[in-house]
């Protein structure tokens, strides 16, 4: 005897609820929280004057100590968004149980140095936090 010839369900309705259970399968993430949500630390770090030396500049911005664990990046420089030469971490878990993750934005020294403020933009839990820093700032 099968589950559904014991089941009192009519039939309509047990092919509403299988349907229902596949459509929220393909993209929807639940989280079940296991501890409070924390907001991330958001560190900007502007490129070394080493690494300029090589014709390169890489800024970093550093996210730790959130949770959960998703978390979206932008980066904008003078207020313009910026895709190219964006590379950005799986969150990673902590020894203390919540969350690090980090971005990177290279580009040029001439276009770093061109830049009046290059941000990055995190997004975490619907509330975002920003973070610039110039070339002006750093010499």
């Amino acid at each position: 005897m099968s589950w559904f010839s014991r089941s009192k369900l009519p039939l309509q309705a047990v092919i509403e609820h299988f349907c229902l259970l596949l459509y929220f399968l393909q993209g929807t993430k639940l989280t079940v929280l296991g501890q409070p949500t924390v907001a991330p630390a958001v560190t900007l770090f502007p490129p070394s004057a080493e690494e300029l030396q090589t014709k390169k500049a890489t800024l970093v911005c550093l996210m730790s100590d959130f949770y959960p664990s998703d978390v979206t990046v932008a980066w904008k420089a003078d207020g313009n968004p910026v895709t190219q030469g964006v590379e950005t971490t799986k969150s990673s878990k902590q020894t203390n149980s919540k969350y690090v993750a980090s971005s990177y934005l290279t580009v040029t020294p001439d276009q770093w140095k061109s830049f009046k403020a290059v941000t990055c933009q995190v997004t975490h839990q619907g509330k975002t936090v920003e973070k610039s820093v110039s070339a002006s700032e750093c010499s």
